[in-house]
């Protein structure tokens, strides 16, 4: 018996469906300026529009990473509690962990939602292109805020809420961490961490127990060394 190899199938070919409709979400990790991280709830990346330093939607093409993004829908209640939303991020890849252990936990760092139809997203010749009918005025766009964060093996998830809930306070200021808290964000030999030796000396500082032991700064620790290696706790 033989077979043909060369069989073509009718319909199999690339379509681009216009009418789904797409969620995007767009992380910006810096607490003074513009660093963008650009994820779609999509079973492969695709390519849409980027954002300026203000947050505006522009024209300029990125592509944004394929993820199974979870988003929760705003919840309040009778008593008065300011509404919020949850963004989880898939934690396989360990890029979102990495920002939230080395950047105080992007807490008050601002979170953009994007919806949009994908017909509206940029066309181009390449599988990540799904556009046919570009548009960027017709993404819609919500700003929230980073409250606060939880992560596990699996994934992060971010609890955001509007501006007026945040008012610029990270609370709380510590978090149970293996790392001296006061290694990041600028804060080494600040007010808090006091090492008893020159600067020239130890210029920087990875965060260890060991670091500290090094500059005889031991008690000023910041860190929790006892907490186990295998998870992370976070309150």
């Amino acid at each position: 018996m033989s077979y043909n190899l060369n069989a073509t199938f009718q319909g199999e070919a690339r379509k681009v469906d216009g009418i789904r409709p797409l969620d995007l979400v767009v992380i910006n990790a810096s607490y003074s300026g513009s660093d963008y991280y650009y994820y779609v709830k999509n079973n492969q990346n695709i390519v849409g529009y980027s954002l300026n330093a203000s947050g505006t939607v522009v024209a300029t093409e990125t592509t944004y990473t394929g993820l199974d993004v979870g988003l929760g829908a705003f919840k309040t209640d009778i008593s008065g509690e300011i509404p919020s939303m949850t963004i989880t991020v898939s934690n396989t890849d360990r890029v979102v962990e990495s920002l939230i252990q080395t950047r105080n936990y992007l807490r008050g760092c601002t979170v953009y939602y994007l919806k949009c139809f994908a017909k509206h997203l940029p066309s181009g010749a390449t599988a990540y292109h799904v556009g046919t009918s570009p548009d960027r005025y017709a993404v819609i766009k919500d700003k929230l805020y980073i409250d606060s964060v939880a992560s596990d093996e699996q994934a992060v998830t971010f609890t955001c809420k509007p501006k007026f809930a945040i008012k610029y306070a990270m609370i709380p200021r510590r978090a149970y961490s293996r790392e001296c808290a006061w290694s990041f964000n600028d804060r080494y030999l600040g007010s808090e961490c006091l090492a008893s030796v020159l600067v020239a000396s130890y210029p920087t500082c990875d965060g260890t127990l060991d670091n500290c032991r090094e500059r005889y700064n031991e008690e000023r620790f910041g860190g929790f060394a006892a907490i186990p290696r295998e998870n992370i706790i976070i309150l």
